[in-house]
């Protein structure tokens, strides 16, 4: 395993992520703008790898070429959205399906331009990474600049987190206490047993929206308050301090069973409902997605 990062800047990121790195592209997108001989290869491995037959993709530039032929599968891409002031690195991509050839037609139908032909696909990992943290994690000089480029991270400087795998687990929360906040918890789901794998992706997914709508996040907790509106769970009631403000959202039109769309995607307060953990994993166990009151009748007192 291998360790990657893109420097991708505020623009790129603001106009790029929300069509393939937070938003999830069809298997049917992929056939059409993919050259022919390759098609059926590249078809079989996103239809093994992706039961769902959704996922999310990223593309470099030709002139990464050097770097990120050196990428395979199984390896990890962290995509930074800027660098400036403490930085922010909201996304870590572990590459499912890769092909070390120029898709420039599939470039341009993903993101309006032929300028990214090397394209890997993974399903995004939110997390909350500083480029400060990264750069103090890995040993980088404080005033390393990355300037738009893919960089890979050598082996010996995560020394110290036990490796790659290490240092994963580091930066998504495995190996340490979960952070309560007033916005929505990463959403990492780890190596999921079959029968909770799609709904650990739809889990990711809509936390994933929530990260990117704080406004909406507030203004649910506003108007339900912060007791799970199934079971009526309690964080701080039960935890003290360290669970106050805490909760999550769901929507009741779950973003993982609607047309992929932008005008799909629009979601108002009214469109959603706070729960505890457990609730949500539950309302998620099938699909279609159970109502609020049909988890309700489940209930066992």
């Amino acid at each position: 395993m291998q360790l990657f990062f893109h420097d991708v800047g505020i623009s790129g990121a603001d106009r790029d992520f929300p069509k393939t790195v937070f938003s999830s592209i069809s298997l049917q997108t992929i056939e059409k703008n993919i050259p022919q001989h390759v098609k059926s290869e590249v078809l079989e491995a996103l239809d093994r790898e992706f039961i769902s037959g959704e996922f999310n993709c990223w593309g470099v530039p030709a002139g990464a070429g050097s770097v990120i032929r050196q990428l395979e599968v199984g390896d990890v891409m962290l995509l930074i959205r800027t660098t400036g002031g403490d930085g922010d690195i909201p996304a870590l991509c572990r590459v499912r399906a890769y092909w070390r050839e120029q898709l420039a037609e599939l470039s341009h139908a993903l993101w309006g331009s032929a300028r990214f032909p090397y394209i890997f696909f993974f399903k995004t990992e939110s997390i909350s990474l500083t480029w400060a943290d990264l750069k103090e994690h890995v040993g980088y000089a404080p005033n390393f600049r990355p300037s738009g480029n893919v960089y890979r991270v050598r082996h010996d400087r995560l020394r110290e987190f036990g490796g790659i795998e290490g240092y994963m687990n580091f930066i998504t929360g495995r190996n340490r206490p979960t952070s309560y906040s007033s916005s929505l918890p990463i959403g990492y789901v780890s190596e999921p047993i079959e029968d909770d794998y799609q709904e650990g992706e739809r889990l990711i997914r809509e936390s994933s929206y929530f990260q990117r709508n704080p406004q909406l996040v507030r203004q649910a907790k506003k108007l339900y308050g912060n007791s799970c509106q199934v079971c009526g769970f309690n964080f701080e009631n039960k935890y003290g301090e360290i669970g106050a403000n805490y909760i999550e959202c769901h929507h009741l039109n779950p973003l993982s069973e609607r047309e992929n769309t932008s005008a799909n995607l629009v979601t108002n307060v009214a469109d959603v409902r706070v729960v505890c953990s457990n609730c949500h994993r539950m309302l998620h166990r099938q699909r279609p997605a159970l109502t609020i009151e049909e988890l309700k009748l489940r209930l066992r007192y």
